[in-house]
């Protein structure tokens, strides 16, 4: 199912850019302090310091502060990542900020962010 891109504010408080995810991605959701998985779910919009998570039926246990596992996957490769939830957007949706990216890992998802982008609109 595809959703319509959603529209964002004109003034954006963020450090990096924000595009819409339209391609085909899927996130693997664990949450880190009980070590269990939360579900899937796909990232909405995404940027270099997070991204909002969508379509993920456990949302609404999900609450600001929560220190989440991340494990963004294509068609071609899966990238894990550490995150924290950071507002609810909606009762479907909420943000996360990346956390503790090392160099590698923050390379890594550059390269990703960059392809992705080329397939998505920036907003």
């Amino acid at each position: 199912m595809q959703i319509p891109p959603t529209t964002l504010p004109d003034h954006d408080r963020r450090k990096y850019p924000r595009y819409y995810v339209s391609s085909l991605l899927t996130l693997a959701v664990e949450d880190e302090s009980l070590r269990e998985s939360i579900g899937l779910g796909e990232p909405g919009d995404i940027s270099l310091g997070g991204l909002r998570v969508r379509n993920l039926p456990a949302c609404p246990r999900v609450t600001v502060g929560d220190r989440l596992g991340l494990l963004l996957v294509d068609r071609e490769d899966a990238l894990s990542l550490r995150a924290e939830v950071v507002h609810r957007g909606t009762k479907d949706t909420f943000g996360v900020e990346f956390r503790d990216l090392s160099p590698s890992e923050n390379r890594a998802f550059a390269r990703r962010h960059h392809a992705t982008t080329l397939t998505v609109g920036r907003k």
